[in-house]
């Protein structure tokens, strides 16, 4: 039987991804991630799970122009819009599944990969990936969601609305954004790998600014988390809806709105030999 999926983005779903989602979620941490990377003495840099390219573009504005930077992903059409919305040079664009990386054995200097390895059905295989690509002395910068306890927007949505939707049923693919949010196991992953000197610090910021109609549409109506719930019934679809829109409404107020959000941002380096 194939394994029920809450997040594949494709086609549609990808434009609204990256227009719905990009300036409110993945914008503030991709700024954040950009301006605490330190770009002295690198050579080659490469972006894991680059999406629409929200991180890519400020990367690329980060590095010396002499940079070369790889922004890869494993689905073709996220790739296709950021090779659309980025214009700049110095871009090389790949499809790449992370646990299977095409890469020579220690190519790059940094590795960045923002809100992309929850996704990995064999994560400590993406670990060991990583860090087989990565020159000795190289660094991973990894961010991951926090907890859906401590993202109250999520909490709301899946914990509070859709999880009793499927009661009896296995919900965990609805946590799966959210399922690397224990520093041990992260730590435990990059240790196996080879990592040193890992580190797992919280990072809280505040999301874009948006309202509730465009949350309500962004991560419900128009995402593959509300099409979940209306292939188990249409009433409990615009039920969620209206409840989850109510629900900001009631927590962030009307007009332009910003939520809090969590993610948790680790770091490792591969050792130098001898």
């Amino acid at each position: 039987m194939e394994k029920k999926q809450a997040y594949t983005f494709t086609s549609a779903d990808a434009e609204n991804y990256d227009f719905y989602l990009g300036p409110v979620i993945f914008e503030p941490y991709a700024r954040y991630l950009a301006a605490h990377i330190d770009a002295a003495g690198l050579s080659a840099v490469l972006e894991l799970a680059c999406g629409t390219g929200r991180l890519t573009r400020h990367l690329r504005k980060a590095l010396d122009a002499d940079v070369a930077l790889w922004a890869t992903d494993v689905s073709s059409d996220m790739l296709a819009i950021a090779k659309r919305e980025l214009s700049e040079d110095g871009i090389n664009f790949k499809a790449e599944d992370i646990q299977h990386l095409s890469f020579p054995d220690n190519t790059f200097d940094l590795a960045v990969c923002q809100f992309g390895m929850m996704f990995l059905p064999d994560k400590q295989q993406g670990f060991d990936e990583i860090y087989r690509v990565l020159k000795p002395g190289g660094k991973l910068v990894c961010l991951t969601w926090d907890s859906t306890l401590n993202n109250p927007l999520y909490k709301l949505l899946i914990n509070e609305l859709i999880v009793p939707c499927f009661d009896g049923e296995d919900t965990a693919r609805f946590f799966t954004p959210f399922s690397l949010h224990d520093p041990q196991q992260l730590t435990g992953w990059m240790g196996n790998a080879g990592f040193k000197n890992v580190a797992v610090n919280t990072v809280m910021l505040p999301s874009g600014i948006t309202s509730a109609v465009r949350l309500e549409t962004a991560i419900f109506r128009k995402h593959p988390l509300g099409q979940a719930v209306l292939d188990k019934s249409e009433a409990a679809f615009e039920d969620v809806a209206q409840k989850f829109k109510a629900g900001i409404l009631e927590r962030w107020g009307d007009g332009d709105i910003s939520y809090p959000t969590s993610a948790l941002l680790t770091l490792g380096t591969k050792p130098v030999a001898g």
